[in-house]
């Protein structure tokens, strides 16, 4: 509880508790797949717009 209260992700924790390690090549596998999916669904590139003003880095 101390790492939860401490700010780790729930999600990082699950990934340490799994015995097998965690399935981060599966799960890009899975995430990767559907945001081409989804990109391809919004239409051509020329059709979409990106606005990262509002939005913070992900780094």
């Amino acid at each position: 509880m101390a790492w939860l209260r401490a700010g780790v992700p729930l999600t990082l924790l699950a990934d340490l508790a799994d015995p097998a390690g965690p399935p981060s090549r599966e799960i890009l596998r899975r995430e990767a797949v559907a945001d081409d999916v989804r990109r391809e669904l919004a239409g051509p590139p020329s059709a979409q717009r990106a606005d990262f003003t509002a939005e913070s880095a992900a780094c």
